[in-house]
């Protein structure tokens, strides 16, 4: 059985009792210091210190969590990324409503989601550490958390009773790649512009993916997204 890379090094303790609830909230509480003082200073400038005195603890414990300032970004993020995709694979798929208007709804909720876990800054900070260093466990982790949202995307399209133009069947691997591809750009696009509004971002999805299910899809599907049986059901 494949061990999930996130869970086995950014392990979140569960709260089976009271000892471990307090130990995972105060786990929260530096996670969440942390993300406002990267988002507010930048990573480089925040300091263990910082941290430690926003959310009332002393340097050591942060370190006892952590163990350094790197483990506390990767903790921020991909744990962070974990529990979205969780939310999403139990989340209701819609039906009744254009085809574009579901998947667009989902790619800008990807955007949203990031931005709840981190802001703008911290994301910009943690694409230039996963580019500066290859073959790090952190590009490891930054790939891992890419190519499992990819497979939130295709399991979310193999849900839909899909008909596209051609007639032919339908590679939902491949179209998750298309519209993961077309997300990133816009997404590189939006971090990088700090003035750049959510409302802006997210009309700039809905007219990619506008275009590419026009181009693909059958208009009868496109105009409904209707769901499979099974998918109906759940």
């Amino acid at each position: 059985m494949a061990t999930d890379p996130i869970k086995a090094v950014l392990t979140d303790p569960a709260a089976t009792g009271l000892r471990d609830r307090k130990k995972a909230r105060r786990r929260q509480e530096i996670l969440q210091a942390a993300g406002q003082l990267f988002a507010r200073n930048g990573f480089d400038a925040t300091t263990i210190a910082e941290i430690a005195e926003d959310c009332g603890v002393s340097p050591p414990t942060v370190f006892n969590y952590f163990g350094s300032k790197e483990n506390i970004l990767s903790a921020l993020i991909f744990e962070g990324t974990e529990r979205e995709r969780a939310q999403h694979l139990q989340s209701p798929r819609k039906t009744g409503i254009p085809f574009a208007e579901a998947i667009g709804g989902l790619l800008y909720e990807c955007t949203e989601n990031t931005m709840q876990i981190a802001g703008k800054r911290v994301w910009r900070y943690a694409e230039a550490a996963n580019i500066r260093r290859p073959n790090s466990e952190f590009e490891k982790l930054f790939s891992y958390s890419d190519a499992e949202l990819c497979k939130l995307i295709e399991t979310y399209l193999s849900d839909y009773a899909i008909v596209l133009r051609s007639g032919q069947s339908p590679d939902n691997a491949l179209l998750a790649r298309l519209f993961y591809n077309h997300w990133t750009a816009l997404y590189f696009a939006y971090i990088k512009d700090d003035p750049m509004p959510l409302d802006r971002h997210k009309r700039d999805i809905m007219a990619d993916v506008s275009g590419i299910v026009d181009m693909l899809f059958d208009d009868e599907f496109a105009a409904s997204s209707p769901l499979k049986p099974k998918a109906a059901m759940l």
